[in-house]
């Protein structure tokens, strides 16, 4: 029997507890924090386990992504692997291979992107995952598309729109597939988000670089375990600023 006049005990929570998870509302609010240490402990730990998944993934997806630019360059002319034949096409047949590469390259990242948010939130996923979400084709390809144009545009603007925008719209794409967002409210969801604390966020990324060239110089051995950790990292930031679909 419970002892009603015992004091409560205090529920602690941690990141990696669904009780403290974020969500649309408190993201865009910027009701969330990013620290850096916390973030790569944890996806440290959920490596175990998860970097088989994960590396798999990787493989399917660089699979999927040569295959179809070879398909591509086969229909249009112009191949991405080739720089000399690159001078002698023209500007159509570059956009029309970018175009389709982008049909399949959209889903294939948020599928990439999920595998990581996935794990971060002890939820069931497997490899093919990076297949799973091609029936978002259309949101993911007319998001990365106008993501594209405004981040070209800004680039053109003194860089710094440019660098502003690529960062603030990094997590479009897995709210498109988790939380079923359209295109445009995707793009501005993650831009509002990330804006309440960009220098943060973009601190994240910068660790996340030098841990990725940490990784690649020693004979390109150290990926191993890096590729999955940031995977993960990104899946543990998106999950701390957003929750999961639940939520929504």
């Amino acid at each position: 029997m419970s002892d009603i006049y015992k004091a409560p005990e205090a529920q602690l929570t941690t990141g990696e507890e669904s009780g403290s998870y974020g969500s649309l509302e408190r993201g865009m609010a910027g009701d969330y924090a990013i620290s850096i240490g916390e973030i790569f402990s944890e996806a440290w730990r959920r490596t175990k386990g998860n970097k088989g998944t994960i590396w798999l993934a990787l493989i399917l997806y660089v699979i999927a992504f040569v295959i179809v630019s070879f398909v591509a360059g086969m229909i249009t002319g112009y191949s991405a692997f080739d720089i000399e034949q690159q001078a002698s096409v023209s500007f159509g047949s570059m956009i029309s291979y970018q175009v389709l590469v982008n049909l399949v390259a959209a889903p294939l990242t948020a599928g990439m992107m999920m595998i990581g948010i996935k794990i971060a939130r002890d939820e069931k996923t497997s490899a093919t995952e990076v297949f799973a979400h091609f029936d978002k084709l259309l949101p993911l390809v007319v998001a990365n598309i106008i993501l594209s144009i405004l981040v070209t545009v800004g680039m053109f603007l003194l860089v710094l729109p440019g660098i502003y925008l690529a960062v603030a719209y990094m997590l479009t794409l897995p709210l498109i597939v988790d939380q079923n967002l359209g295109p445009w409210r995707a793009l501005e969801t993650s831009r509002k988000a990330i804006t309440k604390h960009w220098f943060a966020f973009f601190g994240f990324l910068i660790v996340a670089i030098l841990l990725y060239l940490a990784g690649a110089l020693p004979l390109l051995i150290g990926l191993i375990w890096v590729l999955p950790l940031l995977a993960i990292a990104f899946g543990i930031v998106y999950r701390n600023i957003f929750g999961g679909p639940e939520q929504a």
